[in-house]
């Protein structure tokens, strides 16, 4: 049995591990930044944001069906060269690891505030580093599988959500485009962090059982993250006034505090604990997924030894300084800059070189 059937992977776990990238923090940050460039037409914008992912989406497939056997730096490294292959990868652990940095920050700032307040940060990273380093060291096949049980039970999570409409002013949607189409267009560059992730398919192909569906299943992960976001960030626009929804810190996790039931009470604190397993699902392939690039680029032997110098360099920075949600955010802004050039110019420049190069060689071939 070789690499890629041991690590082979179902079209839902396909799905499943893209569309948890992209949702995972993502979700609870949307609603606020759209609503401060379009206001209540924000909603417009994630549509709009979810078209244009639909692009570089499909030719992330159309160049993965020239590699069948290998992933996207297999496949650079016999058209380009190896130094080329060798930049790409550095590029993507430099911007994965970025994206499972920031996961990781959120989810502990988030824990500080919403949950254990008086529990020092660094042995909160460090309990979060033990079912990291569980999954992510077996490779693909048990992110899978890991990504699948956490969408089983957790997919009625969003649809709470639905219980605070009844409370809603859905007057707060209309007019739509009140300030013209200006402020809706401004803020898709924004948006587009909630769609970043889709590019791990260009790690995931090979390990997929039936690869004639990965199109299918990059498309299926960009309209899941896309109902998702449009769901709750709808609720939220509904429930909070426009002016609210600028002001208030966390509105998707305010808002589950008008969720009363008789025999619990502060239910948001019980679906933050839920949300870490969602969370979980952007910075454990993410960190497995930039380990295997740097194992790629110095072709090493194995991901593990990767994996743990990436967690102890993450547990040393974070002990001496843990960014403030402010900074956080900054650092997302210029993460979503990155992550425009890697996932969405780079694939169509790639898909480019390698149709003018294919064309190029059946010219030259004698007729």
């Amino acid at each position: 049995m070789n690499r890629l059937e041991k690590n082979s992977l179902s079209f839902l776990q396909f799905v499943f591990i893209i569309a948890g990238v992209q949702i995972s923090i993502a979700v609870l940050s949307t609603p606020r930044d759209v609503s401060r460039s379009a206001g209540t037409d924000g909603w417009i914008t994630i549509i709009i944001g979810w078209l244009i992912t639909i692009i570089p989406s499909l030719l992330v497939f159309k160049t993965m069906q020239r590699s069948s056997e290998g992933t996207i730096l297999d496949l650079l490294r016999r058209r380009l060269g190896r130094w080329i292959a060798v930049l790409f990868a550095l590029i993507m652990a430099v911007y994965l690891g970025s994206m499972a940095y920031i996961g990781l920050l959120r989810t502990l700032l988030i824990i500080r505030v919403w949950l254990l307040q008086n529990t020092s940060p660094f042995v909160v990273l460090l309990l979060l580093f033990i079912p990291t380093y569980i999954v992510a060291k077996e490779g693909p096949k048990l992110l899978g599988r890991f990504a699948e049980v956490i969408f089983y039970f957790l997919f009625w999570l969003p649809l709470i959500y639905l219980l605070p409409m009844k409370q809603g002013r859905w007057l707060n949607l209309i007019p739509i485009a009140k300030e013209g189409w200006g402020p809706i267009l401004s803020a898709v560059p924004g948006v587009l962090f909630a769609y970043l992730g889709f590019i791990v398919a260009y790690f995931l192909y090979p390990h997929l059982t039936n690869k004639k569906y990965a199109g299918a299943g990059i498309l299926l992960a960009n309209t899941i993250t896309m109902a998702t976001n449009l769901l709750i960030t709808l609720v939220c626009f509904v429930y909070f006034s426009p002016n609210e929804m600028v002001e208030i810190n966390q509105p998707v996790i305010t808002v589950l505090k008008t969720i009363q039931f008789k025999f619990v009470e502060r239910i948001e604190v019980i679906f933050i604990s839920l949300y870490i397993g969602i969370y979980s699902l952007i910075w454990i392939p993410c960190l497995y997924f930039t380990a295997y690039c740097l194992k790629w680029a110095r072709n090493g032997a194995g991901e593990r030894s990767y994996l743990i110098g990436l967690l102890i360099l993450i547990g040393i920075g974070t002990y001496f300084f843990i960014p403030t949600f402010n900074q956080s955010d900054w650092l997302e802004h210029h993460l979503t800059k990155f992550g425009i050039v890697v996932e969405y110019i780079l694939p169509i420049m790639i898909w480019i070189y390698l149709v003018i190069q294919e064309r190029l060689r059946q010219e030259g071939q004698p007729g």
